[in-house]
């Protein structure tokens, strides 16, 4: 470990008044002075302090609803925008470096103040000499590689000893944040792979073409060096009011179903994970579309978890609450010392307590994350990319209802779903069988509405049995066979032993 850089930190952290670790399931444990948003402020200072490496792993640890109260991460999501930029001249000085000639011989016009500076690089706005056309320009800060991954070295060790000394620490899985942030930064800083990315969501939103993903320029991009689109218009971070968003042309209604049709349909129906869907991140284009940037933090969802969310989430707004406990248990990974029983009534308490709220009392996402909360206490483990998805539709949410109070997002969500659904039935994928056959499965499904919970239930069932002949004892098809009767103690015993020693015959026979 190194030492200099591990003495650094401490310092920091003491400086900060963070010096203390409160074990909450501790009673006796010192409570940590102030609140939880002092703590908080305190904590997004130090990371800032400490560089890069530790502003990205504070905004990732801002997507871990199920670990913080909002204040942290409500104080986490402000890393975003508190990185002061370097030098445009350096800047300059990278762009030539990576293209291989100076700047002028590439650019008309270069801004050396930058629009926007992050924990990665900052951006600048630019005119292309050959074309006229205005182009945002992303350059990774200076000798970012080689500190990072000293910053990393230094971050996974330190976490490791602390998850090792501090029970309150361990508890909480944050050093599981720390393993998947030190696995997932090295792609961060390689700016083709967010290029890659980005084709990647723009081939996927196709079907959204109310949304605008900026054009790389390819031949001008470097793994520091990333050239795209400049998309006219004002962020969503400008625009504060919904007369403000009527001002720039967008319907409140409109822009708001967008908004969480994007979020459902990029993750759950395509599989892709947008890092953070701020208002930083989204431009208001004057051609009225709405534009996404910003992918250097990306996921992907798989299919069988897709699939998963997407039930939950249809009993959830349907307030189905036993269905929707299932389809939430299935979310997360098996683990042999939960107590499963436990987290399902804890569970149903929090879905109970909601049920018969408004969309605005209950929170669409509020559910999804107390849920992933109950999770975590009771030591089950979710998928990573499932926090950025949620985290992402609560911000989602909370821009609907800032600007359109009035939309029903329950009614709204549960619209997307079912087209999500239908499209998924009907789409170009379902083999020609199924397509033949859809008119009578469809014309029988109206017959015997209760045929689906049927089959739903029977595909939970299969789910959760551990082996085939489990799955038909359940479900009556066989009968589970009484034990012989008369063997006793002795006669198990020496069935065992019999049992074995046949065993091990046929196992020698089998090698000889």
């Amino acid at each position: 470990m190194r030492l200099g850089r591990l003495t650094e930190i401490t310092r920091v952290f003491l400086e900060e008044g963070l010096g203390s670790l409160p074990d909450a399931s501790d009673p006796g444990s010192p409570p940590a002075p102030g609140s939880d948003a002092e703590r908080a402020v305190r904590l997004r200072r130090a990371l800032e302090r400490l560089g890069p490496t530790f502003v990205k792993f504070g905004q990732l640890l801002a997507t871990r609803v199920d670990l913080f109260s909002e204040e942290f991460l409500r104080e986490l999501g402000r890393l975003r925008s508190h990185v002061p930029p370097f030098p445009g001249e350096q800047s300059a000085a990278i762009v030539a470096q990576e293209v291989g000639c100076p700047v002028e011989e590439v650019f008309d016009e270069f801004s050396f103040e930058p629009i926007a500076s992050a924990s990665i690089a900052q951006v600048h706005r630019a005119k292309l000499r050959d074309t006229d056309e205005w182009v945002a320009v992303k350059v990774q800060r200076p000798d970012l590689a080689k500190s990072l991954l000293s910053d990393l070295d230094v971050l996974i060790q330190a976490s490791r000893l602390i998850d090792r000394l501090v029970p309150a620490y361990h508890r909480s899985m944050v050093h599981r944040v720390a393993e998947e942030y030190v696995s997932r930064a090295r792609n961060e800083i390689d700016f083709l792979q967010e290029a890659q990315a980005m084709e990647r969501f723009k081939a996927a939103l196709l079907t959204l073409p109310e949304f605008r993903i900026p054009r790389v320029y390819h031949e001008l991009s470097t793994p520091r060096l990333l050239v795209m689109e400049w998309l006219d218009g004002p962020l969503l971070d400008d625009v504060q009011t919904r007369e403000q968003l009527a001002s720039t042309g967008y319907t409140p209604v409109n822009f708001s179903r967008s908004m969480l049709r994007l979020q459902l349909g990029m993750s759950y129906e395509h599989g892709l994970v947008h890092g953070d869907t701020h208002p930083g991140n989204i431009i208001l284009c004057t051609d009225q579309r709405i534009g996404l940037i910003d992918f250097g933090l990306n996921g992907h969802v798989p299919q069988q978890l897709r699939d998963k969310m997407l039930e939950l989430i249809f009993y959830q707004t349907a307030g189905r609450i036993e269905e929707a406990i299932d389809a939430f248990e299935q979310v997360f990974v098996p683990s042999p010392n939960a107590d499963l029983e436990a987290f399902r009534h804890e569970l149903r308490t929090v879905m109970a307590h909601k049920e018969h709220a408004t969309a605005r009392e209950a929170g669409l996402t509020q559910q999804l994350v107390d849920g992933l909360r109950v999770g975590a206490r009771y030591q089950l483990k979710a998928r990573s990319d499932l926090f950025l998805v949620v985290r992402n539709l609560t911000i989602v949410e909370g821009i609907v209802l800032s600007y359109c109070p009035e939309l029903d997002v329950v009614a709204e969500v549960q619209h997307i779903i079912k087209g999500i659904l239908h499209r998924r039935v009907s789409g170009d994928a379902i083999p020609n069988e199924l397509q033949q056959l859809s008119p009578m499965w469809m014309l029988t499904l109206a017959q015997r509405p209760q045929l689906v919970e049927r089959l739903l239930r029977l595909e939970r069932s299969f789910t959760e049995a551990r082996s085939l002949g489990e799955f038909f004892t359940k479900e009556g098809v066989i009968q589970p066979r009484p034990p012989p009767r008369g063997l006793g103690d002795r006669g198990w015993l020496a069935l065992a032993v019999l049992g074995g020693v046949l065993g091990g015959a046929f196992a020698s026979w089998l090698l000889r």
